[in-house]
């Protein structure tokens, strides 16, 4: 009789500490779901290259004349530069240069 005393009442102080526990994870997971998503969801935007130094932007931030983004105003200014396929080339003379 004693054993069967003893078996509930441990198993009525698991069910206990399971039920505390749980309380426990749902009150953090409340709290870390509003916490960690912002009011406002961060818009993604359309990244685009400056045709002068080839720095990329976002196009609400860039500069358009017609036919060309720019990063700045002085780079409207001076026109297209920038080349890929010179920059793809140069970084390839460098690597060149620093293996020898």
């Amino acid at each position: 009789m004693q054993a069967i005393l003893f078996l509930a009442f441990v198993l009525l102080v698991y069910f206990l500490i399971r039920m505390i526990l749980n309380i426990i994870i749902e009150a953090r997971e409340k709290t870390q779901s509003t916490s960690s998503h912002p009011a406002e969801p961060l818009d993604s935007q359309l990244m685009v290259r400056c045709a002068h130094c080839g720095v990329h932007l976002p196009q609400s931030e860039a500069y358009f004349d017609g036919t060309h983004t720019y990063c700045s105003e002085g780079h409207l200014k001076s026109g297209p530069k920038f080349n890929p396929n010179e920059a793809a080339e140069s970084n390839q003379a460098k690597t060149q240069e620093t293996e020898s």
